[in-house]
């Protein structure tokens, strides 16, 4: 069974020969990334799908709401939901990189597997309010070996089309036997108020430039308004409006970067109604106006 420092070693040899920076760097194993940082990084708005993330050395910490979240070396990030958050790695070094796996999880395969578990093995439903999509958990020894076979048939091609598949399967099963599996057990119910709420984002991120009242969205997750309101922030961190707004916010940052288009127009396109408003909370999110940003990025 391999252990922490034996995939370290590993990881480190590849990020080493492939150039891999701070930023989730594919790894040739489908879903699966490497993240490698030399030196901690400023908080920085960071766009989590579903994810299952390894740490092998260093700390990285995510603030959801008013929740600073710290995961370090032999340490495991579950994330349930697609969460736009702030995060920022905390400790790193030359000498002691900071370096993670990710792997995206697959909600779909989870529901397969839980239909394929006798009842008194099923996890428990998870419905307290204070549930949370984002938890931190010390690494399983065989999640820890699994994602190891799965991340060294980077280097295995006749292998991998058969093998990933399977290890990414056994990973998924594991992680439902796990201490957090009430949280990804739930988002497997159509009916649980994990699932609710995240169909409820998935309208927000397909029409995140509309206005979107939150007794609509309530309609949508079938709750009432306070029942959704509360459920969305417990597992959130955040509330219906502000999510939104940080998605908004992305886009323009992606916007200022990749097109030429003038802060107006993409404060139009973006959902805004006033470019004024817009230029004051992208400062407040970003420390910087766009006009600024713009400079930045493409000097």
């Amino acid at each position: 069974m391999t252990d922490l420092d034996t995939l370290k070693h590993d990881m480190t040899r590849h990020a080493d020969r492939m150039g891999f920076d701070a930023q989730p760097n594919a790894t040739g194993v489908p879903g699966l990334d490497l993240v490698r940082s030399r030196a901690p990084t400023p908080l920085d708005i960071v766009d989590y799908r579903p994810i299952f993330c390894l740490v092998l050395q260093g700390a990285k910490q995510t603030v959801m709401g008013d929740t600073a979240l710290t995961f370090a070396a032999g340490q495991t990030l579950i994330v349930g939901l697609d969460l736009p958050t702030t995060a920022r790695i905390v400790t790193a070094s030359a000498q002691a990189p900071y370096l993670s796996l990710g792997l995206e999880i697959d909600i779909a395969l989870l529901r397969e597997l839980m239909a394929g578990l006798p009842q008194d093995a099923l996890p428990p439903p998870r419905e307290q309010y204070r549930c949370s999509a984002m938890t931190v958990t010390a690494a399983d020894p065989a999640l820890v070996d699994a994602m190891a076979r799965l991340y060294r048939l980077h280097d295995q091609p006749d292998d991998l089309p058969v093998l990933a598949p399977l290890t990414i399967r056994e990973i998924h099963y594991r992680l439902l036997r796990s201490p957090e599996a009430p949280l990804l057990a739930s988002l497997t119910r159509p009916d649980s108020h994990a699932s609710r709420i995240a169909r409820a984002i998935g309208r927000i991120r397909r029409e995140f430039d509309t206005a979107l009242p939150v007794a609509d969205l309530a309609r949508e997750a079938g709750m009432s308004a306070s029942a959704f309101h509360e459920h969305f922030r417990s597992l959130t961190g955040t509330t219906p409006l502000q999510y939104q707004k940080t998605l908004r916010l992305m886009e323009a940052r992606r916007r200022l970067t990749d097109t030429a288009e003038s802060v107006s127009a993409i404060a139009f396109a973006i959902g805004y109604e006033s470019p004024t408003q817009f230029s004051r909370e992208y400062s407040r999110q970003f420390g910087r106006p766009p006009r600024a940003e713009r400079a930045l990025r493409t000097a």
